[in-house]
């Protein structure tokens, strides 16, 4: 991918990192998002008044931020809603203070957002860290279907989840949709997804653009008390089935009739594809992009 480009010509890609007592992990954060040299960059940090080192951290980069405060808040989505408040890029996005980009990563989302006009979110394949930074897992590529998500079946006992930190947005569709996320402490970004699909059909990546860090002491551990906040009451034996089903989707993915975007080796071209219905209707097409 060629970045012969003037930093107007790519565009603003605004980032919030919430943080609150994350020093051991936020600068690796930071640097894999400020690292990538990306030229329309607008990147703002909420800590929440950490009393580790985070803010020390903070300060050695503050001169490449749009905005940073450390102060106390009301937790992960106020400190969310108070970043975005502060940012103007069209395409948005919040990545934790433990997990990471992977390198190139906002080039290519913002190839994608600037090539595929119809693309109002996205969500890449998962891959999980440990907490000393080695990759752990990728996993499978994708499949997303819109009534499904709106219908909150987009979870781990379900059709699996959607990775929030590999996640990307228009403006446009933030506005729309309310322009906040809800304050559910576990589950704001669940909440957000099916508000986002009742507008706007969700383009899976399948490559991973970031990383979920496997923190001891993340919040996201308490996976029982997530599935009550936001309604899921199957047992954790229900996710067997939902693996099965994530399996089968794997044979319509290969016969490209699914939606999904993707780096053909034949070809050595990202390729978008849409769905079978939408190609057969003569809706979409195919669609390289260099």
């Amino acid at each position: 991918m060629t970045q012969r480009r003037t930093s107007s010509q790519w565009p603003k890609i605004s980032l919030v990192t919430p943080s609150y007592n994350q020093g051991q992990f936020l600068e690796k954060t930071i640097r894999s998002i400020l690292d990538q040299g990306y030229p329309n960059l607008e990147y703002i940090i909420i800590d929440g008044g950490s009393q580790d080192d985070s803010k020390k951290i903070i300060k050695r980069y503050a001169s490449q931020l749009k905005y940073w405060v450390s102060e106390p808040d009301k937790g992960q989505a106020d400190a969310i809603n108070k970043g975005f408040a502060h940012t103007t890029g069209e395409i948005m996005g919040w990545l934790n203070s433990d997990d990471v980009l992977m390198p190139g990563s906002l080039h290519l989302i913002a190839k994608i957002f600037t090539g595929l006009s119809q693309v109002e979110w996205i969500s890449s394949t998962t891959q999980t860290l440990t907490k000393d930074g080695y990759i752990h897992h990728v996993g499978l590529r994708p499949v997303y279907f819109r009534i499904c998500i709106e219908h909150g079946l987009q979870h781990g006992r379900g059709l699996g989840f959607i990775m929030q930190e590999g996640t990307f947005w228009r403006r446009s569709l933030w506005e729309r949709t309310g322009a906040r996320v809800s304050d559910l402490y576990y589950g704001m970004d669940f909440d957000l997804w099916k508000r986002f699909a009742k507008e706007a059909f969700l383009l899976p990546v399948h490559t991973p653009l970031a990383g979920f860090r496997l923190n001891p002491n993340a919040k996201s551990r308490a996976v029982e008390k997530y599935y009550a906040e936001v309604g899921v009451h199957l047992p954790a034996w229900a996710g067997v089935f939902g693996k099965a089903i994530r399996l089968s989707l794997q044979l319509p993915r290969k016969l490209r009739l699914t939606r999904q975007f993707y780096y053909d080796l034949h070809t050595q071209k990202w390729q978008y594809y849409p769905d079978i219905f939408s190609r057969l209707t003569g809706k979409e097409h195919q669609i390289s992009l260099d």
